[in-house]
């Protein structure tokens, strides 16, 4: 029995110690792999760093009239070409397509006036109130 037991054991150890090699050496290779990552990271900020330098750099001014001076050949403009607003026209709006709808008469909802805490100013603005009749006031 006790031989049984002294093979086991040795048996346990020895796979428990090969688990934790092999364990061992799968840490050290995530490590490095984590090692890695971070040198890429600090990397990427660096060249990320540059290029806002360098996009800073280019959109300055006097590079940016030079080469829309390069690549955009504009014309001035004559006299003929300015138009007033009014000159513009404007396409005809259909009143039927573009109109805010109106919420239908409910003779299950009371319709009792709402007296407002500070008077309603009177101005362009209206608001619409329903009559029983369902007539829009």
């Amino acid at each position: 029995m006790k031989l049984k037991l002294t093979v086991l054991s040795l048996v346990l150890l020895g796979g428990v110690s090969y688990g934790l090699y092999q364990l061992s050496y799968e840490v050290q290779a995530l490590e490095r792999e984590y090692a890695a990552l971070n040198e890429n990271i600090v990397k990427n900020r660096e060249a990320i760093r540059i290029l806002k330098a360098e996009w800073t750099y280019q959109n300055r001014p006097d590079v940016l009239q030079a080469l829309a001076g390069k690549y955009l050949p504009l014309l001035l403009i004559a006299p003929y070409q300015v138009a007033s607003v009014a000159e513009v026209p404007y396409p005809a709006v259909d009143p039927e397509k573009f109109s805010v709808p109106v919420p239908q008469y409910n003779p299950h909802r009371n319709y009792t006036p709402v007296v407002p805490a500070r008077p309603v100013p009177n101005g362009p603005v209206q608001l619409a109130t329903f009559t029983r009749g369902g007539a829009v006031q």
